[in-house]
């Protein structure tokens, strides 16, 4: 069901009313096909700003007489993955993995996941989102700091999309989960587990490749049709430190609807760590996991 309003789809991006970053994204009327109000958006800097402001008046647009007609996801092609699975010694990603990890398991993650180099910005990382039918939904492409392995942000947040460097034009974008083609790949596995960032993913496949390792690229992306492909396994998520609470929220809910699945509170037990620590921290701090 599609609602009058909805947030806007695009990657563009307004100053937030309340932290005044470029970090805004406003609400859509999909009947009209205009902006709503400035004041209705949602700041992507859940943690830092939290502002989120929706129409009040939100309706099914079927009470308004208006039936849309659903789009059907556009692919990307396959050949893709060899063009852009090379440089990697010049990819920043994998300069850092490399200084932390064995070689041969930094080349298995590579070929797993089909991590590819993108020269949009300078030693890039494309985390591919294949499906569980082994179709590329987009890549999101990522600058990463070779030595902290933290994003880079400054002078502005590096991130964008396949679809957007590759200029194709309609492009209807539908995400599935990081890593979810790996269902296809490996069915000896049924214990799923699901993390907010294709790097904690990657890494914590390096520490535990008996499990499939997962993301949902963002805090607010854990989502039922994300999650339907994976409804015959069991699923563990592994919020980030100060998410467990919205995220056994949404656990409960795809409880009642038929899901196999727990919510880690590992990270929310552990004093000695700041807020927003993922399992990577603690991997690479060479700490002990306990479930």
């Amino acid at each position: 069901m599609q609602y009058k309003y909805s947030l806007d789809k695009s990657s563009k991006k307004f100053l937030c009313p309340k932290c005044n970053r470029k970090s805004y994204v406003r609400f859509f009327d999909n009947g009209s096909g205009n902006y709503a109000g400035y004041n209705y958006g949602r700041c992507d800097r859940e943690s830092k700003c939290g502002y989120f402001t929706s129409p009040s008046s939100n309706k099914p647009l079927n009470d308004l007489n208006f039936v849309p007609t659903p789009n059907k996801p556009t692919f990307l092609n396959e050949s893709l993955i060899g063009e852009f699975g090379v440089d990697y010694d010049h990819n920043h990603f994998i300069s850092f993995l490399l200084k932390h990890f064995e070689e041969e398991d930094v080349i298995r993650v590579i070929e797993e996941y089909y991590i590819g180099t993108s020269n949009h910005w300078n030693g890039a990382t494309i985390f591919w989102q294949i499906d569980n039918e082994l179709r590329i939904r987009t890549g999101k492409v990522m600058l990463y700091d070779c030595n902290s392995g933290n994003r880079v942000k400054k002078p502005y947040s590096h991130i964008n999309w396949m679809h957007k460097v590759l200029r194709v034009k309609d492009f209807v974008l539908q995400q599935c989960l990081f890593g979810l083609h790996l269902l296809e790949n490996d069915r000896n596995k049924n214990t799923v587990c699901i993390v907010e960032s294709e790097k904690t993913a990657i890494i914590m496949s390096m520490g535990f490749p008996s499990y499939h390792w997962m993301a949902t690229g963002s805090k607010s992306n854990l989502k039922k049709p994300l999650l339907q492909p994976l409804k015959n396994h069991n699923i563990i998520l592994y919020p980030d430190k100060t998410e467990f609470l919205k995220w056994n929220d949404k656990k409960e809910l795809l409880e009642k609807e038929g899901f196999e699945i727990e919510c880690s509170d590992l990270l929310e037990r552990k004093k000695n760590i700041r807020d927003g620590y993922d399992l990577a921290d603690l991997i690479l701090a060479k700490e002990c996991l306990v479930t």
